[in-house]
């Protein structure tokens, strides 16, 4: 399992005016968005091949089950 980090992109210099700084805290929110719907999307993606393993594993069990029936009757 790999771990990354991330880093929000912030201005090398303090908001000037009242603008500046409603335009930091609105690039600054989207970019935390951005790295969320990122995060959501790699987790989704990580929920679905478990259950596609887990899917898998049901069905070789089952498989196993049947010969083992198959061999004591």
């Amino acid at each position: 399992m790999t771990s990354s980090t991330t880093s929000i992109d912030f201005p090398l210099r303090e908001p000037r005016n009242v603008q500046e700084l409603a335009d930091l805290i609105q690039d600054t929110m989207m970019q935390i968005q951005e790295k969320f719907g990122q995060m959501s999307d790699s987790i989704m993606k990580r929920i679905d091949d478990m259950g596609q393993q887990i899917d898998g594993l049901e069905s070789n069990i089952a498989h196993v089950i049947s010969l083992t029936s198959a061999e004591s009757s």
